[in-house]
């Protein structure tokens, strides 16, 4: 969880964390925005689209959260770091309201909840929006794991395992 207090570089770097720029985030800090918490049970309707999701609970009123939309990031998990996409969001397409914050791990199989994790978000992919069904939500789900695997490549953040944060070169605010 990132703190970040009200002196001017801090509200530059807040507004960036709201606008979903948190690659420029980063690049302020010198390591990635992050957001930790427990994994909670969700509605596991992402596991029936063959993307299941770690459902991060965290208390939005206590952390700062960054834009709704999809997210390339790296996920620590159970002392390792592992790569996938988050969305942060309401999941219009399920007509459901309450912002949730749901990390689809990649070539993951495990069972994460009641652990603590945390997300590193790299680059915001796209805005969340709605799609006239499932399948049309599924269809996005592959193309944005693909953009998700592209963009890793080319950012090449590799942390190592005992690193807590994924470090990123530091950039003036003025950037």
């Amino acid at each position: 969880m990132e703190n970040i207090a009200g002196n001017n570089n801090n509200s530059t770097l807040r507004k960036r964390v709201e606008q979903g720029a948190v690659l420029q985030a980063g690049q302020m800090l010198g390591h990635a925005f992050s957001l930790e918490g427990i994994v909670v049970e969700g509605n596991r309707i992402g596991r029936t689209l063959g993307y299941p999701t770690a459902n991060l609970g965290t208390q939005p009123d206590e952390q700062l959260i960054p834009a709704q939309g999809v997210y390339v990031a790296l996920v620590k998990a159970a002392g390792q770091w592992l790569e996938g996409m988050v969305n942060i969001g309401i999941r219009p397409t399920l007509d459901l309201h309450h912002v949730t914050i749901e990390a689809h791990i990649f070539d993951f199989d495990g069972d994460l909840y009641g652990q603590k994790i945390s997300i590193h978000f790299l680059k915001r992919i796209r805005d969340e929006m709605r799609f006239p069904s499932l399948g049309d939500l599924k269809d996005q789900l592959r193309k944005d794991r693909a953009a998700s695997l592209k963009i890793l490549g080319e950012l090449a953040f590799r942390p190592e395992p005992h690193q807590d944060k994924v470090l990123i070169k530091k950039i003036s605010s003025d950037s």
